[in-house]
């Protein structure tokens, strides 16, 4: 994926669109030599650097695609716009004109998944003061970086979080409430949870991850399962 350009709309920020094209804040304005970013104009030009050169190794060959079900009204240019891509290069990839009629709950495959997703957990690892590195690698191990997971047990999203851990996260450390479906509340939840586990544990990354995966009270009846320490390993 090359650089590319965008034209700034009423409304843009400079946090949404790094989120929308899978590149960073600091990126955009480092490559556009913004210094001290003030509010954007409407029609200026940015240029966005290529985000796939941040991507970690482990992701590579995996499949770069999101899904979307089309609603009524919805256009291919509707669609590129939300997920911040190219719209010719969307029809393409759906084999579509890009003027092309959408039926309501039509699949639209959209790609730039991952690099999108990379953004995300990078920012909300940034936001909450944990190594963005490790919620990537937690993600990663969790779920493939994919929101539409969920477990036997009833964990759900990138950060593999079961309801009632969501609900606990919302109440102790967010202050809000939380929506495990949402993938940036569920990036939120598990980052939150994982820089808990942290000072619990005095920053030892691997007894937080092993607390992450299976538990501070399992370990302490159990100690640590064989699988939990492949995943600490992982």
């Amino acid at each position: 994926m090359m650089a590319s350009t965008y034209v700034v709309r009423p409304g843009d920020t400079l946090t949404a669109i790094a989120l929308r094209h899978g590149s960073s804040v600091q990126a955009i304005v480092e490559a556009n030599r913004l210094g001290n970013p003030g509010p954007l104009r409407v029609g200026q030009l940015l240029e966005i650097p290529d985000p796939t050169r941040s991507l970690p190794s482990y992701v590579a060959g995996s499949q770069d695609l999101d899904s979307y079900t089309v609603v009524a009204g919805d256009t291919l240019w509707l669609v590129s716009r939300r997920y911040g891509v190219d719209p010719t290069a969307l029809a393409r990839a759906n084999g579509l004109n890009v003027n092309a009629i959408l039926p309501a709950g039509a699949q639209i495959q959209v790609p730039g998944r991952l690099v999108r997703v990379n953004a995300l957990l990078t920012h909300v690892a940034q936001q909450v003061e944990v190594q963005p590195g490790l919620v990537k690698a937690v993600a990663w191990m969790e779920s493939g970086w994919r929101q539409d997971v969920a477990s036997p047990t009833g964990a759900v999203g990138l950060m593999q979080l079961e309801p009632y851990t969501g609900e606990w996260v919302s109440q102790f450390l967010a202050h809000r409430a939380l929506n495990l479906r949402n993938a940036e509340d569920n990036v939120t939840a598990g980052a939150l949870l994982l820089g808990h586990l942290l000072w619990i544990h005095e920053g030892d990354t691997g007894r937080a991850l092993a607390a992450y995966y299976q538990g501070d009270a399992s370990i302490g009846e159990h100690g640590l399962f064989l699988d939990t320490q492949q995943y600490q390993r992982a």
